[in-house]
């Protein structure tokens, strides 16, 4: 949890140095936004489909701010979430889900070196 808040203060430090911020351009949001997840999606297994649900509403914020080098990695993580959350508790249609993860694990990887590149924000590892 600590970590979370140093990422979620280094990048709101960055939005704002230099003095008062009268309105953050669209990349800076979208950095602050991606701060916020990394705090929640600490307790995402990306191995486990349902973990997925919980981080649904703000995958699909981040969907729709993300810059275009990775909106598409954003899509892909946003559709596995709401397959999982239409899956339940189905322990069928999450056993079959479990098997598309590969995807989702590569569009992630993509997200979290953009991330880091741009944000310097460090989003969870996957296991």
């Amino acid at each position: 949890m600590k970590r979370a808040l140093a990422i979620i203060a280094t990048v709101a430090a960055a939005v704002t140095a230099g003095g008062a911020l009268t309105a953050c351009t669209d990349e800076q949001a979208y950095c602050v936004d991606l701060a916020k997840y990394a705090a929640k999606a600490v307790d995402v297994d990306p191995q486990k489909p349902v973990d997925y649900v919980k981080i649904l509403d703000e995958a699909k914020k981040l969907q729709e701010s993300a810059p275009k080098d990775v909106k598409d990695d954003w899509g892909v993580v946003v559709t596995f979430a709401e397959k999982a959350k239409a899956a339940g508790s189905d322990r069928v249609e999450l056993a079959k889900l479990s098997k598309e993860t590969g995807a989702v694990m590569t569009a992630y990887k993509n997200i979290s070196s953009q991330a880091k590149d741009s944000c310097k924000v460090d989003l969870p590892a996957l296991n």
